[in-house]
């Protein structure tokens, strides 16, 4: 019986030693390393915003301190970038993107992305985000647009900024302002957040939609303090039954799309079916805006010490206080496994509503031209 109490005392010891060998292991994966961050929009956009400021907070809880460098890769509505990562990305860990993931060129089968967002990366987190459209107050000749209200019903044609075709952001403007019955000239090809709120600044283009980073970090200061635009509403948060509500992130007096839609066409009324699914699947890509992802492949230590930091990140209360500060709202995200199931389901459309989506960006103006 001694005997066996010093075996399997010896054998507690020895796994003891084990651990602590493993865990030290991991500790130098990093040390002295670089770690290559690649942004898939420009330099100042929302995109590039949010990334640097979860990276201030996450590098405390990588082990080694490796060093970080920023690479923004652009274009295509991000599909450049994801791309880059998928086809040439290293697998040593040296390499993760902080993305504003391009769902929807996958869901219509774009082919300017060729990456696999459900199968060509490993997640290590995600964040959920709203998005606030906002218009300048003098888009309606001779008058002062003071509410959501005067663009629900004005006969006037507004000029909307965007990515891309097929972009989240030029859908969902799009199918909110055709839903809406409001003349709208779609302007688009701007590579970032940052560059459409230039053209805001220019005069020329009068709306568009900012994440809430973007939103309360640059459209506030820049655009709605100096009285150059307004909030005018965001899309709201999808339910499990497929409606649509105001999402708990966003401020009460910006009201959802589906409270618009309700207040120009009465209660209880809905778009034709076809564009509500379709308005419902890209609200539903909201609680999935930013990804954090290695290449598929990657060493399981890197994957293991970001999915790690990550995890510690989102709950450090420095991290939550910053974000809430930044960004008007708690944070909400995935951890890299439910993350990477959400957007097996996400991508995954059916054929129908595939077509719809297909058609409905080809019927861009852009492709009249």
């Amino acid at each position: 019986m001694k005997f066996l109490k010093r075996a399997a005392l010896g054998i507690l010891a020895g796994a003891v030693m084990a651990i602590g060998f493993h865990s030290s292991a991991d500790a130098q994966f990093y040390k002295g390393k670089r770690v290559n961050i690649i942004i898939n929009y420009s330099p100042g956009g929302n995109t590039d915003i949010q990334g640097r400021m979860v990276m201030r907070y996450m590098k405390n809880f990588i082990p080694g301190k490796p060093r970080l460098v920023f690479r923004h890769i652009s274009g295509a509505g991000g599909s450049v970038g994801a791309n880059f990562l998928s086809d040439v990305g290293k697998t040593n860990g040296s390499m993760m993107g902080i993305f504003t993931i391009p769902i929807m060129f996958q869901v219509m089968k774009d082919p300017s992305l060729r990456a696999d967002l459900a199968n060509d990366f490993v997640y290590v987190g995600s964040i959920s985000q709203q998005t606030i459209s906002h218009i300048r107050v003098d888009s309606i000749p001779g008058k002062k647009i003071t509410s959501y209200k005067d663009v629900l019903f004005s006969k006037h044609k507004i000029r909307t900024g965007g990515h891309g075709p097929q972009s989240s952001k030029d859908l969902r403007t799009r199918l909110f302002f055709d839903a809406l019955k409001i003349p709208h000239q779609p302007i688009t090809g701007y590579k970032s957040g940052g560059k459409i709120r230039a053209a805001i600044h220019k005069g020329e283009v009068d709306m568009t939609a900012d994440s809430l980073a973007g939103y309360f970090g640059r459209v506030i200061p820049q655009l709605i303090k100096p009285g150059t635009s307004i909030p005018v509403w965001h899309i709201g948060q999808p339910t499990a039954d497929g409606d649509l509500v105001h999402a708990p992130s966003v401020p009460k007096s910006i009201p959802s799309f589906k409270a618009v839609y309700e207040e120009k066409f009465g209660k209880g009324k809905r778009p034709a079916p076809l564009m509500w699914e379709a308005i419902s699947t890209i609200a539903g890509t909201r609680e999935m805006l930013r990804i954090l992802v290695f290449k598929k492949g990657t060493a399981k230590k890197a994957v293991s010490t970001m999915r790690a930091a990550w995890a510690k990140t989102i709950k450090d209360p420095a991290f939550r206080k910053h974000y809430k500060r930044v960004n008007g709202s708690e944070f909400g995200g995935m951890l890299g496994k439910d993350a990477g199931q959400y957007i097996k389901r996400l991508v995954n459309v059916r054929p129908e509503l595939q077509k719809f989506f297909f058609d409905y960006a080809r019927s861009h103006p852009i492709y009249k031209n």
